[in-house]
């Protein structure tokens, strides 16, 4: 069944928080949720920054650049938001640090931690950025809560952008590396993109959904990825890994 909604898209504001116009709880979510969304970018700048120190050629080189000093931007906007609610950049990663070691951010921690080559630059990409697509553009953008929500609608269009080059560089990287180095990567990185959605039904996602927080659950954003990807890769003679049944996935 359905979680029912209380409050619609973008019906609170500041100031129903600061005024306790709505349950404590509820600003709690919301600042886990915004540290999560704002922790991801900031680790995706970081990936993005990393590449430039291998990846040359001038043109994928503007590409990178552009990306991450999006990626920055992204990540400055949430966190403005949390400290409007009184939450610190720091407040806000820490809030973050057991979440940041789990299954859920291996793939923006792995994109931070190393980009050794176009391999590692393109599939952080399709496991961040085309995840990332779904989840402002479903969950966030409809966000009750303003802010986020304005937020979430002013970074889809950098977003749109990112997602297509990761995508149409796939073809790139099949043909430049051949399909078998890429598959073995997709091994790799499909787990990762896939747990970044996070554990389906969880009680966190259930609060998210009944303060309007998220529209739809984890698993139904990771389907929707997985059905994404999986064309994509059709189209370039490669096969989507198979991945156990259970969060945290893994390939099998």
């Amino acid at each position: 069944m359905p979680v029912r909604r209380r409050f619609a898209p973008a019906s609170l504001e500041l100031e129903d928080i600061s005024a306790g116009r709505v349950e404590p709880r509820y600003a709690k979510v919301l600042a886990r949720l915004m540290a999560a969304h704002a922790l991801a970018e900031k680790l995706t700048a970081v990936g993005y920054q990393q590449a430039l120190m291998t990846i040359e050629g001038p043109r994928l080189r503007s590409t990178i650049e552009k990306n991450a000093a999006e990626e920055r931007r992204h990540a400055r906007m949430i966190y403005a938001a949390l400290a409007e609610i009184g939450i610190s950049e720091a407040q806000a990663d820490r809030l973050m640090v057991s979440a940041a070691k789990g299954p859920s951010f291996a793939a923006p921690r792995g994109f931070a931690d190393r980009v050794d080559d176009e391999i590692d630059l393109v599939m952080g990409s399709i496991s961040l950025d085309a995840t990332g697509m779904l989840m402002i553009g479903i969950n966030y953008r409809d966000s009750s809560y303003g802010p986020h929500a304005r937020a979430a609608e002013s970074i889809l269009d950098d977003e749109a952008e990112h997602e297509s080059f990761g995508l149409e560089a796939l073809g790139w990287i099949v043909d430049r590396f051949g399909p078998d180095r890429v598959q073995a990567a997709l091994r790799t990185w499909l787990p990762r993109a896939v747990n970044f959605f996070g554990p389906p039904g969880s009680g966190f996602t259930f609060d998210c959904l009944t303060f309007g927080l998220k529209s739809r659950d984890n698993q139904e954003l990771a389907d929707l990825y997985l059905a994404m990807i999986e064309r994509r890769l059709e189209q370039l003679g490669l096969t989507r890994p198979a991945l156990t049944d259970n969060y945290p996935h893994e390939a099998v």
